[in-house]
């Protein structure tokens, strides 16, 4: 399964948007998303979907989201009167598609932290918990889009409440799925974040396993299960993910950026980097704008905008 990520600071762009309700023997047609993407939300019968070679069947209450570039074709015929809701957007902001790994991060991050976010995270797959805001934001925007309003805008801030629901029910699903799992489960869950906050310390293995009262064996077989990698495989991305971080935002060099996060040198870091990355460090960040800023006003040579130079 992939997910998606992408901010909506900038609503999102509605694009079209009905119901379907399917006639006798009908099986969806082949087709390939442009730069668009596709919500179906199942409301009756079954729908059979494929995402490239992933196999769907989209019951109601399900959600399957679609990704452009990728081959999608019904693989099955579903009954009479099966019916679906169907919504395409595009994106005004910078999309990222995320590993399993990847969006175990971003949701522990989010389930330990208070502050509020202003991106949304959405699975390629999700059976909501609860079905009534979603239709009911659905059909405001079928309503809106087939009325003669004077801006677009208000289904692009329906269709981004929409998403920000979804967004909402795959966390609580996620964190729900915790809560009934078992205490080794949870801990499991706990490590990753414990590892992901002491990103920038010198973690072994052999450290992890004995703060999380595993051993070394059974931890990795947990990391495997989970997220599809080893316990040293998942520590050396969470802190290559963090090297990319300072190469971006920060002036320190290479082998600053190393010792930073306890490498035991530079060169190993470089092809470590490379491994996880394809390219090095330097080819990195030479092919990324520089994002860092120089946040005191009093250097001549970066002066601030004056819309950042008052007070709030």
């Amino acid at each position: 399964m992939l997910y998606f990520k992408t901010n909506v600071s900038v609503p999102l762009s509605y694009y079209k948007s009905g119901q379907f309700i399917c006639e006798k023997n009908w099986q969806h047609k082949s087709f390939i998303l442009e730069n668009d993407y596709e919500i179906i939300i199942g409301i009756k019968g079954i729908i059979y979907i494929k995402q490239n070679e992933d196999k769907y069947e989209v019951n109601p209450g399900d959600v399957l989201f679609l990704l452009p570039g990728m081959l999608h074709s019904g693989y099955a015929p579903s009954d009479e009167g099966s019916s679906f809701y169907w919504l395409h957007f595009l994106c005004t902001s910078n999309e990222i598609i995320l590993t399993k790994s990847e969006i175990y991060q971003e949701i522990i991050s989010i389930l330990n932290t208070e502050s509020l976010h202003e991106d949304i995270l959405l699975p390629t797959f999700l059976s909501l918990i609860d079905t009534g805001k979603v239709f009911i934001y659905i059909k405001q925007i079928l309503h809106i889009a087939n009325s003669l309003y004077y801006t677009h805008l208000s289904t692009d801030y329906l269709v981004s409440e929409l998403a920000i629901e979804l967004t909402q029910q795959f966390i609580n699903s996620f964190s729900l799925s915790v809560t009934k799992e078992n205490s080794v489960n949870k801990r499991f869950f706990q490590i990753l974040e414990w590892i992901r906050v002491n990103v920038t310390k010198d973690i072994s293995v052999q450290m992890v396993a004995k703060k999380s009262n595993f051993s070394a064996d059974h931890l990795t077989r947990l990391f495997k299960k989970h997220i599809g990698m080893s316990t040293l495989q998942y520590i050396n991305s969470i802190k290559i993910n963090k090297a990319k971080e300072l190469l971006l935002n920060s002036e320190k060099s290479i082998k600053e950026i190393s010792y930073t996060l306890c490498f035991k040198d530079d060169k190993y870091f470089m092809k470590l980097f490379k491994k996880y990355e394809g390219i090095t460090p330097t080819q990195y960040r030479d092919a990324y704008p520089k994002t860092y800023i120089n946040t005191d006003s009093s250097d001549p040579l970066i002066p601030l905008p004056s819309y950042l130079s008052h007070n709030k």
